[in-house]
């Protein structure tokens, strides 16, 4: 007797035939596949204690979203009016107005809405910049994620010169705050990767994580070459440490970086964050030598579809056939970006489509493959998930297909890249886990999170002072473009 059966589904497998098995099923037992195969076959062969009916389904490998953010979900679209200034703001908050609890309840709600559309594991840096002078927020966020049953690769490490850094923690709601070094900032990283990589069954993994590969140049959009003035002293210092962490508890390495870092480091060529054990969010504006020097040392790299596309573009397409692997990504859930891969994908092609003027490039089982399979290899767990085949983890999603904007039921990939939304998804299985039935969330009482997760958030936006961030302009209403007309942010404040 075996655990689970899927029967009678377009079983889209994502393995190295790219089979589409119209008439599917999945066999699962002890958290692992046992078999992909006709539906005929496998239920002549298998007895399970819950099968289930894919009719008019597709069934697919769960999504892997390899670059999100843990704090998120509590603020979205907060600032959003005040976009240029979004990141000191939520960064001065996270740094000095949440509570420990808060990576609790925003936890379980991130774990939450990535669950309802699909996501079975999720990348989650902690904080805007990383925050590492406690673990107990990426614990927090680790046991919410365990409770849902969503996996988490939970990324911390720490945020950019200079050094010591003030952080804030709540003590029986009074503020305390200190100045914290650097060296306390790694230790507190390294007891988040001791205690979390491969834990909870090896559902939580926890990867080293500096805010960027190099800190000396602008930490968020691309450098002008003629201000690429070489590695400094820190930048070498850090690269040095993060290899040794890394190292030291056999993780891998996450950043992001941007045109020029890349430039700058692989001067330090013994210790530069470059390669196979590493993975590289954004990249955004770099140049074509950066992008071969990615694809020679087999970096992994992911990218998200935001407006950022525009000013400077990920070159996806040059880096996919340049051999380099490379995965779509949220970045969600804030400031404006939802944890629904099906977006992302379309969003990805349009921008790429448009910035190279052809509607040819990423097509839509390429798209597939770079939230799946592609992104699986991003974050080095490719042996086990990203695919549905025989000995791999039963991480498996179904979407229901029998809806108007699904059908007519043919060219199942096309229609679930083009036309699909997180809200389709309605079976997920994590682990050979069934966690979601039919939409309805079996391991923990979604009314509860989200009544607890607006509690917490309304109490952070008032110890934060952040109601100013959420009113609209004179301009929201009928006008064609807006303007604040008021200074609302200072960095003082």
């Amino acid at each position: 007797m075996i655990d689970l059966l899927l029967v009678n589904g377009v079983v889209v497998t994502m393995d190295k035939e790219r089979r589409v098995l119209q008439d599917g099923a999945v066999a699962i037992h002890d958290g692992r596949i046992l078999e992909v195969g006709p539906s005929k076959v496998l239920q002549e062969t298998y007895q399970a204690s819950k099968v289930i009916n894919c009719a008019y389904h597709c069934v697919l490998p769960g999504f892997i979203d390899a670059h999100g953010h843990g704090g998120h979900s509590l603020f979205k679209t907060i600032a959003t009016e005040n976009i240029n200034d979004w990141m000191p703001i939520i960064t001065q908050t996270y740094k000095h107005f949440v509570t420990d609890e808060f990576w609790y309840y925003e936890g379980k709600l991130s774990a939450l809405e990535r669950l309802k559309a699909g996501v079975t594991t999720g990348v989650s840096v902690m904080g805007s910049m990383p925050r590492s002078d406690d673990p107990i927020f990426a614990l927090n966020h680790a046991k919410a994620y365990n409770e849902v049953g969503v996996r988490e690769i939970v990324c911390t490490g720490p945020c950019n010169p200079p050094w010591p850094h003030s952080f804030s923690r709540w003590v029986d709601g009074k503020r305390v705050m200190r100045e914290v070094t650097y060296e306390e900032v790694l230790a507190g990283a390294e007891a988040v990767i001791e205690a979390l990589h491969h834990a909870n069954k090896d559902k939580t993994r926890a990867f080293i994580t500096p805010f960027v590969i190099v800190t000396s140049v602008n930490p968020s959009a691309p450098t002008p070459v003629d201000q690429l003035f070489g590695l400094t002293e820190f930048d070498r210092y850090q690269a040095r440490k993060i290899r040794e962490i890394a190292k030291k508890y056999q993780t891998r390495i996450h950043s992001d970086a941007f045109g020029g870092m890349i430039h700058l480091a692989i001067q330090d060529k013994e210790y530069a964050l470059l390669g196979p054990d590493v993975h590289l969010q954004h990249c955004r504006g770099i140049s074509f030598d950066e992008a071969k020097i990615l694809a020679e040392t087999g970096t992994n790299v992911s990218a998200s579809p935001g407006f950022g596309q525009i000013n400077a573009r990920t070159p996806v397409t040059e880096l996919l056939e340049m051999g380099a692997t490379v995965a779509i990504t949220t970045d969600g859930t804030s400031p404006m970006t939802p944890f629904d891969m099906f977006q992302a994908m379309r969003r990805m092609q349009l921008l790429q489509q448009a910035a190279l003027r052809d509607y040819f490039y990423l097509p839509p089982g390429k798209l597939l493959e770079m939230v799946t399979i592609d992104a699986a290899r991003c974050v080095g767990w490719d042996d086990e998930l990203g695919s549905l085949e025989a000995g791999k983890k039963a991480d498996v999603i179904t979407v229901n297909m029998a809806q108007p904007h699904l059908n007519p039921e043919n060219m199942h990939v096309h229609r679930l890249v083009y036309q699909a939304v997180g809200g389709d998804v309605n079976h997920v299985i994590v682990d050979g886990q069934l966690i979601m039935d039919e939409r309805n969330v079996l391991t923990v009482d979604e009314k509860q999170i989200l009544q607890e997760a607006n509690e917490e958030a309304n109490r952070t936006i008032e110890r934060a002072g952040l109601e100013i961030y959420m009113q609209p302009s004179k301009y929201f209403w009928g006008h064609a473009r807006a303007y604040l007309d008021e200074r609302r942010y200072t960095p003082t404040s």
